[in-house]
């Protein structure tokens, strides 16, 4: 159970005005959400206020008498507890989910322990169901059934009056739907039997994807409300995001000769060329002392100067796994800076990273318990160091760095290891809801629906780096050589520092990428 606030007579904090998207999107829901209309999802980028909205509609609707109670759904319990508190403070109800409470707040991993009790609530009440980060449930996809989550948010939905979504990454990245939401049959493919085109996908068994069983059809997600990064940068929700890909001109990949023994060195101009070789791959580059270092000196750097004029800005380094978050925190303390190191591995996690929220703790290093939601505004420089390479994590972390505190604070820094995979993700950062992660396709092959978004939920259990030839290694080279996870040693020369900052395709991308994006902010 979510503990409720310390003090129940404590002074509620005086509340800013709400910003323009969030008013607009306010009297959107409230015109739209009707019986006929009883879902409503609001995409808008990480960063942007998601919450306090969810938080007004939540008070605008029991204002109006169309709810009773208010029951929130979140990815972890740090998420989870910053939502009670937000409802708590928008409405003046309590939230803690006792007695005499207006609401209730609870993880994903809780929902299906408390589905009856929930029902039963549902009967006697009318309530709102807030669910944050849409994308860790999954619907129908095909002939296979949702996740746990999908499945529970289903059974749930004809027991609550209206729901919101929340997400600024809504798409999973296995392929499938998420309940409860539209999603449109695409222009020029065959109709699903049995449903109309503006069907709530994955609802209900029977529902549009369920049917679509006589051929495979495509189908693209309709969100109700958009507010995109391009919008929040002009209007000053969000800082201007500066990612730099770290790369080096000179990296010598060293082992053994599988068949004759002898050993060999083979030379790399940048990181993509590297990763091209059986020998290695990109789970395995993250946590490689070399780069390792190089990233976060760039980090450091970067943050030494922001804290000239903003002394509580600080720095978020997302590792692969607990023991490579452990080596991060001790490299960082090593060069005399201050950590605070969050895993699940420790109990008082969420203590730690409370405080360190209130505090002016330069680094915070975890691995997904700040993944996405954690609203922590004085984070500005970023290092990605996760092997998890998806375009929903690459964005759910920078979204970490991006929510503005004032008008001195307009840029963020965001350090990423230079694959090619990556660099394409950071490309489509402008592109709001990129079309082929808006669409899913249904057909009785599809694979079945992961856990939370395609991954596990948020958690930090130690990883392996993933083999050559899964879906998460390039092809690498023919010529014969030992295969990732044997012993060779990688080499990066000395011209390390200036290759970093001027690798000419890495940093021409990136300015070109960010005039690009000013671009469109400027455009009437």
């Amino acid at each position: 159970m979510i503990q409720p606030p310390t003090s129940r007579h404590a002074a509620r904090p005086s509340l800013p005005p709400l910003r323009p998207w969030q008013s607009a999107c306010l009297q959107q829901a409230l015109a739209t959400l009707s019986p006929q209309h009883p879902h409503f999802l609001c995409q808008a980028t990480p960063g942007a206020g998601k919450m306090r909205l969810a938080a007004e509609l939540a008070k605008a609707l029991m204002a109006r008498g169309d709810i009773d109670h208010v029951v929130y759904c979140g990815p972890t319990r740090a998420v989870v507890q910053a939502a009670i508190e937000t409802l708590h403070t928008v409405t003046g109800k309590p939230m803690h989910g006792q007695l005499g409470a207006a609401g209730v707040g609870m993880t994903y991993q809780a929902l299906p322990g408390r589905l009856e009790s929930l029902k039963c609530l549902g009967q006697r009440h009318r309530l709102l169901l807030i669910w944050d980060e849409s994308h860790h449930a999954a619907g129908y996809q095909g002939g296979e059934g949702p996740n746990r989550w999908g499945s529970t948010l289903m059974a749930l939905e004809h027991h609550v009056t209206y729901t919101l979504a929340l997400s600024g990454t809504p798409w999973r990245t296995d392929g499938s739907c998420m309940p409860l939401l539209r999603y449109l049959e695409m222009e020029g493919e065959p109709q699903a039997t049995g449903a109309s085109n503006n069907a709530s996908v994955g609802a209900v068994p029977g529902s549009t994807v369920a049917d679509a069983t006589d051929a495979q059809t495509s189908q693209t997600l309709q969100p109700d409300f958009v507010y995109t990064l391009q919008d929040a940068i002009q209007d000053g929700v969000c800082r201007y995001p500066r990612v730099q890909l770290v790369d080096n001109r000179a990296i010598e990949l060293t082992g053994f000769h599988p068949h004759t023994g002898r050993q060999e060195t083979h030379r790399y101009a940048s990181i993509p060329q590297l990763l091209r070789h059986p020998a290695i791959d990109y789970g395995s580059l993250v946590r490689l002392d070399a780069p390792m270092q190089r990233l976060l000196s760039l980090g450091i750097q970067q943050l030494n100067q922001l804290r000239q004029q903003d002394p509580d800005a600080a720095g978020l380094v997302v590792a692969a796994d607990i023991e490579h978050a452990e080596e991060v925190a001790q490299h960082l303390e090593a060069e005399g800076y201050e950590v605070c190191l969050v895993t699940s591995r420790d109990p008082l996690a969420h203590a730690r990273l409370n405080a360190f929220r209130h505090h002016r703790t330069p680094w915070l290093v975890a691995v997904g318990m700040v993944a996405e939601g954690v609203d922590i505004p004085r984070l500005r420089v970023g290092g990605y160091l996760s092997h998890i390479r998806t375009e929903q994590h690459f964005r759910q972390v920078l979204g970490r760095i991006i929510r503005r505190r004032g008008d001195r604070d307009p840029d963020c820094y965001f350090y990423a290891l230079n694959d090619t995979r990556l660099a394409r993700m950071a490309r489509r950062l402008s592109d709001d809801l990129p079309q082929d992660l808006a669409t899913v396709s249904l057909s009785d092959k599809a694979a079945p629906p992961l856990g939370g978004h395609g991954t596990p939920p948020p958690g930090d259990s130690p990883t392996t780096p993933h083999a050559p030839g899964t879906a998460d290694t390039p092809a690498g080279d023919s010529h014969d050589f030992p295969s990732a996870g044997s012993s060779v040693s990688i080499t990066l020369g000395a011209s390390s520092v200036e290759a970093t900052l001027s690798v000419a395709p890495d940093v021409a991308f990136s300015e070109a990428f960010f005039e690009r994006l000013i671009a469109l902010r400027l455009t009437p």
